[in-house]
């Protein structure tokens, strides 16, 4: 028992150091990697749960309870699938289809609460005949529901790794290697759980195998994910440097300013942007302009994402959006239909255009000239 203890004790205090380190620290920190510190804070939240019910806590102070009871496990996949889609800049980043990945973890808190609230807390009595029924029903679902629902998010995310568009990404193979960690940890739990009913393993023997794997789990994605991809991100910046003949003034300058608006990179992406207007390709992507500020792709989306709030697509996008409203404001345009400006601008498709137009501004192609012509009217 001392043993299990001390495991869980270690693994948690890494997740935990690990997690906060990753949110707060200036290192590491980035609207990217935030996603995998919260990863991280899950699974050791999960492991100081176990913790806590093994000295039998929630048995002293019921009313607890329930922090174990809602399954945590939930928002871990969430997490993890943000944090890869945000890595490769995938074009989901900002969907709001992505909020119902939640669902499942709002389930178990409503159903968790209302079982608590009536056999813990006692704040009501409610018969019926199938009660237990129902309650053994729902809670055999949840439990094949984080399960599967950690198998299924795992697989999608490889699936898109595994894509045309994203297969040589830079980032994509290590990506790739976390999706299979995780596929295999959660293999490793259900085993552990059906041996454990089949061979009755004991309860501390399985703990301490699933609390081991996922301590070695968290030190991976940390040195693989953050630490590797620092090294990168400061390799680029030297090269860089040594290229362009920076004296140490500015090379410190561009480390201190590494995700602000007095980064290097990004007043370089914007003087593209904005005078050589490198958005109207419409196959423009992300590996081009890295190319192009010779840094890498991840660094990149870093600096984009943390500057500008926006993905990648969103942010290129935003420009597109722009002169199409400069043409639609101009005269000599005014022959031309609404979807030839927007190609013209550098979108791809209608679809797109009418999307991004929309989402920047509020309005519609159509709807916007019709005010602009209203306001010239007047």
């Amino acid at each position: 028992m001392e043993f299990v203890n001390i495991i869980l004790v270690i693994s948690a205090s890494q997740g935990f150091l690990f997690g906060f380190a990753i949110i707060f620290s200036p290192y590491f920190k980035s609207q990217t990697n935030k996603y995998l510190g919260y990863s991280i804070l899950i699974l050791s939240f999960l492991m100081l749960n176990v913790y806590l019910d093994a000295l039998e806590i929630y048995k002293e102070y019921p009313k607890f309870l329930i922090l174990y009871d809602i399954e945590w496990i939930f928002l871990f996949p969430v997490f993890f699938f943000h944090y890869i889609l945000k890595s490769i800049d995938h074009n989901l980043i900002g969907d709001r289809k992505l909020l119902l990945l939640y669902i499942p973890f709002l389930f178990s808190v409503i159903i968790n609460v209302i079982f608590n609230l009536e056999y813990v807390y006692e704040w009501y009595r409610y018969s019926w005949e199938y009660k237990a029924f129902v309650y053994d029903w729902i809670f055999d679902i949840q439990e094949f529901g984080y399960y599967s629902f950690n198998f299924v998010i795992g697989i999608w995310a490889y699936r898109i790794l595994n894509g045309e568009k994203y297969i040589n990404h830079q980032n994509s193979k290590w990506l790739k290697r976390l999706c299979i960690w995780e596929f295999l940890l959660v293999t490793s739990w259900i085993l552990i759980d059906i041996a454990d009913m089949i061979f009755d393993i004991g309860y501390h023997i399985g703990i301490s195998i699933i609390c081991s794997e996922t301590s070695l789990f968290i030190f991976w994605i940390v040195y693989n994910g953050i630490y590797s991809l620092k090294l990168t991100n400061k390799k680029n910046v030297v090269s860089v440097s040594d290229n362009d003949a920076m004296d140490k003034k500015t090379e410190l300058s561009i480390s201190e300013n590494s995700f602000s608006e007095n980064n290097v990179y990004f007043q370089k992406l914007e003087n593209l942007l904005r005078k050589d207007c490198i958005y109207r390709d419409p196959n423009l992507n992300q590996e081009m302009i890295s190319e192009a500020l010779n840094i890498s792709s991840g660094y990149l989306s870093q600096i984009v994402n943390d500057v500008t709030k926006k993905n990648f697509t969103a942010y290129i996008n935003s420009y597109r959006v722009k002169e199409v409203k400069d043409m639609i404001l101009d005269e000599e345009f005014d022959k031309y239909s609404l979807l030839a400006i927007g190609l013209e601008a550098g979108f791809k498709s209608k679809t797109t255009f009418y999307t991004s137009f929309k989402k920047e501004t509020g309005l519609t192609p159509n709807q916007f000239k019709t005010n602009h012509k209203k306001v010239l009217i007047f």
